[in-house]
């Protein structure tokens, strides 16, 4: 299988004028370096067949729209480990887009033919999995498990982006990138079994967040989505705390935005979200035998008297009574 992705910008041996410092290069990745006013880029890929691993590095310096051509439809896992702002690829000729939050990562599919990406200044750091299509089949994969869906979605509409939806899982997957890159780009052939492996290990890190659906891409979907699993974690946690102002932060976007689109999608704001679960979190730990205090901790209340507050007003019972 051999890499896809043609960027439209000038290769260089080496950069004329570095504007910052790369990552140093990896052990035995093919490298590629581009340069045009504004931009500095480097692609570093390797290949073990069914899958390629590759790290994209940017140093922009002004807005630029960057084509890039795809020679075949594929699959692709991407990771956006650092960007100043979401990373957002779209099709020129048709609404549709895949939107790439930084510090975290969604499976692709990317038809044949020109997309472009968006970028302003600042640096970026992407890493990503091709897959190879046939990785993905019935034989491996149960008829609902979300990468057969996502695999019979494009076939409805060959020329379309599609994505899956996007999930935050931070440490297990930078665990796996720091694997990739110290193992697997020092090529040894029985690595490409342990290349494999890998892979099929980023899958079930879907699979525990039980991300089930593909989709059409509607970004504001995603966006509600993602908030709505931001919220509902935080409420089920013990010791729970919420901001929207901060989880509006996390997916940099404006708070009155988020909120306009989140209720727009599931009729209620973040916070009826939060205040729902966290009420379902208490009345489970009360019926469970925790003393009022303690679920006054474990729901986030310094004072057990504002807890009480609290749940009466959404129960029109006080804990003592529910208990």
């Amino acid at each position: 299988m051999k890499k896809t992705f043609h960027f439209r910008l000038p290769e260089v041996d080496q950069f004329s004028d570095q504007i910052k410092a790369f990552l140093p290069k990896l052990a035995d990745s093919s490298i590629q370096r581009y340069e045009d006013t504004g931009i500095q880029f480097t692609e570093e890929y390797i290949d073990y067949h069914s899958v390629i691993f590759y790290r994209l590095q940017a140093q922009v310096q002004q807005h630029i729209r960057l084509s890039v051509n795809t020679s075949k439809a594929d699959y692709h896992l991407l990771y956006n480990l650092g960007s100043p702002q979401e990373v957002v690829i779209e099709q020129p000729k048709k609404e549709c887009k895949v939107s790439l939050p930084s510090q975290y990562h969604s499976y692709v599919y990317i038809p044949k033919g020109e997309i472009a990406v968006n970028l302003v200044a600042g640096t970026y750091l992407i890493y990503g999995v091709l897959v190879d299509i046939g990785f993905i089949r019935p034989a491996i994969y149960k008829e609902n498990h979300f990468l057969s869906e996502f695999r019979a979605a494009h076939r409805r509409d060959k020329k379309r982006l599609y994505q899956s939806a996007i999930w935050p899982i931070k440490e297990r997957t930078r665990y796996q990138l720091s694997y990739i890159e110290t193992y697997l780009f020092q090529y040894h052939k029985e690595h490409e079994v342990i290349a494999i492996k890998v892979v099929y290990n980023l899958f079930d890190i879907a699979i525990d967040k039980n991300f089930s659906l593909h989709e059409k891409l509607d970004p504001d979907q995603l966006l509600a989505r993602l908030a709505r699993k931001m919220v509902t974690d935080q409420a089920t946690q013990i010791f729970s705390s919420c901001s929207i102002q901060t989880i509006a932060e996390q997916l940099q976007v404006d708070k009155s935005k988020l909120n306009k689109i989140y209720k727009a999608i599931y009729g209620e704001s973040p916070k009826q979200t939060w205040t729902k679960h966290l009420i379902l979190k208490a009345k489970e730990l009360l019926r469970s035998g925790h003393s009022v205090k303690e679920v006054s901790n474990y729901c986030g209340y310094g004072q057990q008297q504002n807890f009480s507050t609290f749940f009466k007003k959404h129960t029109g019972v006080c804990p003592t009574q529910y208990k």
